[in-house]
This record gives C-alpha cells, structure tokens and sequence, in this order.
C-alpha cells in the first residue's frame, strides 16, 4: 500500500507539469487509418460524458474541455492493422479520437484532462499489450502498462496526436487475472500515467516535426 501511495504522490506532482506540455500539430486521424465513426457526443462546455461502442468505453470527467466539443471514437479495419502488428501479437481492437472544438472548429489535441479508455472482451488476457499506431500505422508499445483486470484492458489518455491498437498473443494463452486487481486508486493513477507519458510523446513528436 506504500508503494501505491508513493507511486500516487510522483504522479500528483507530474500532473502539475504535464499539462504545461505544448501539443503537435492538429493531425486528423479518420484520414490516417481510422476512418469509420462508431460512436460520438457533443459535450457541453465543461460536462463530461461517456461514449460507448460496443465493448469499448471512453469516461470523460467534467472540466475536460473548456469549449463545447464534438468527440468521435474512430475505428479502422484490424485487418489493416495486422499486417504491421509485432510479430507473435494480432490485434483485436484499434481506435482513435477526433475532437472538435464548436467554437473555433479546429482539431483539438490536448486535453484538460486525460480520459479514460476501457475494451471489455474474451480476446483479452493479461497477456495483451496497447500500442500507439502513428499516422503511418507503425506500432510503438507504449511504456505506461495498461491495467487489466480479467477481460478488461483500462488505460488513460491524455491527447489524441497517435491512434492505439489492443493486441493479445498470436497463440491462445490461458486467461488469467493481472496482478493489478481490486484497487479504488486505478483510474486516479492511469490519469496521472497519462499525463506524464503524453507530455513525453507529444515533446517527441514536436521535435520530429520541427527537425523536417
């Protein structure tokens, strides 16, 4: 329980500093592999909300967004996905976000607060990884671990510059419960992962592009 808490207070302290990060460029990613909308709101300035398709969940807390947003869960065919998956790994679910201010009607990229992903299905295990897929649909794993608690993958996100892919292993694996089970701190602490992961992937990104 130490460790827990310990763990909680460096990420209170990072989420001060992660929502200084600037974001990269507005990248549109039902152009870049995710073409298909399976579920969409309008969130009120302020409000939060909760989009859902099929057994897949994005929690999004009040004071995420300042402005009105229009906020589109994409999907693109796994069979696209599979054949640049990591060898020993086949994808069962991929997504994407486009978020759309109504105000100034541009693309937004960083949020106020990060959200929080959940996929419920048989093809999960504790076995399974969340990669980032870039705009060019390369596969990246990404280094904050997803909480799994039986056939549920849950991960935070804290902006929408890559698309994300679940896999699980080529070859079936006896199901098993992860070891991270039963905590109430769960989705306060993939908040914080969040956060502190996003500044770090968005910093890359904006170096690559200003390098080009």
């Amino acid at each position: 329980m130490k460790a827990v808490l310990k763990a909680g207070t460096a990420i209170a302290v990072t989420l001060a500093a992660g929502t200084a990060t600037a974001f990269a460029a507005s990248i549109d990613f039902q152009a870049h592999g995710f073409p298909t909308v399976a579920a969409q709101a309008t969130i009120p300035a302020g409000q939060g909300a909760t989009i859902q398709a099929g057994s897949a969940k994005v929690t999004i807390s009040p004071g995420t967004f300042t402005d009105a947003v229009k906020f589109e869960l994409l999907e693109g065919p796994l069979a696209s996905f599979a054949t640049k998956a990591p060898s020993g790994q086949t994808p069962v679910f991929d997504f994407a976000f486009k978020v759309v201010d109504q105000k100034t009607n541009t693309i937004v990229m960083k949020f106020g607060k990060p959200v929080i992903f959940s996929y419920t299905s048989q093809d999960v295990n504790a076995h399974s990884l969340y990669y980032n897929i870039s705009p060019t649909g390369g596969y990246t794993l990404n280094p904050v671990n997803p909480v799994i608690q039986g056939t549920t993958l849950k991960h935070g996100i804290a902006g929408a510059v890559v698309g994300w892919a679940v896999t699980s292993p080529t070859t079936t694996v006896k199901q098993t419960t992860s070891p991270i089970t039963g905590l109430p701190l769960t989705d306060w602490l993939l908040t914080g992962a969040a956060l502190i992961f996003g500044g770090g992937v968005l910093l890359a990104v904006r170096r690559k592009i200003s390098q080009n």
